[in-house]
């Protein structure tokens, strides 16, 4: 495998939900196997945080989180750890292919509240509703992602189409699960 700054592929004569995918896809099943691992690994850090005041190891995961999203959305999703792990366990199974944009849109969010929380834990050494607020944010988003299959994110960029905020791309992408309508 070359090393290739991009994001999502491109898979000839795919057709997802009848329509023709001439855009760039994602696997679903990797992103929902790596919310998961990032959930359980964030809650842990979260839970000693709060109950045990030990900010060791979310301090740690902060790093983890901003790296991880960081690779994705600025040079390729392959190359995340999170998401090559994720990627590993579901290999076994179907894809689910989804559009990539969306995707990006909702990983650059993920980026934003990564990078909000380096600042809050590392530049600002706060404590308390701030940080709380955005981790509870962050797990409930990749709690809402691996156990529902739903992407707050992607439904919010198809929103943000749907009310002219965002321009509408010529061929609409599939959302993960055909929760979004593609015409």
């Amino acid at each position: 495998m070359s090393f290739k700054i991009q994001f999502g592929e491109l898979i000839p004569n795919l057709k997802l939900y009848g329509e023709k995918a001439d855009y760039r896809v994602l696997n679903e099943r990797d992103a929902r196997a790596a919310a998961g691992i990032m959930f359980i690994l964030g809650s842990i850090a979260f839970a000693l945080a709060f109950l045990l005041k030990n900010f060791t190891l979310i301090r740690i995961f902060v790093i983890m989180f901003t790296i991880e999203f960081g690779t994705r959305v600025l040079i390729n999703p392959n190359y995340a750890p999170f998401y090559s792990l994720g990627k590993l366990l579901v290999s076994n199974q179907e894809p689910e292919w989804s559009g990539a944009i969306q995707k990006k849109f909702a990983w650059s969010l993920g980026f934003g509240l990564a990078g909000i929380m380096l600042l809050v834990m590392f530049i600002f050494n706060l404590k308390g509703i701030v940080p709380l607020t955005i981790c509870v944010t962050c797990l409930t988003l990749l709690w809402l992602e691996t156990s529902l299959g739903v992407c707050v994110g992607c439904k919010m960029y198809n929103g943000m189409i749907n009310l002219g905020w965002i321009k509408k791309p010529k061929i609409k992408p599939a959302c993960p699960g055909g929760v979004c309508k593609l015409k």
